[in-house]
């Protein structure tokens, strides 16, 4: 996701009132970004599919 001119991966979580959203990490040792789309853009700039791993 792009918040404003940062960008980050995270899962996204919509709340029922559909101002806010929340970018939950999947990594503990990242906290949880909460993201007021009244005050702030907010773009999905792609999808995780999958892992590839080595």
């Amino acid at each position: 996701a792009r918040i404003d001119d940062e960008v980050t991966v995270k899962r996204l979580r919509r709340t029922k009132s559909k101002r806010t959203v929340w970018l939950m990490p999947e990594n503990d040792d990242y906290q949880p970004i909460e993201v007021d789309l009244t005050r702030q853009s907010c773009t999905v700039e792609g999808v995780s599919v999958g892992v590839i791993r080595r």
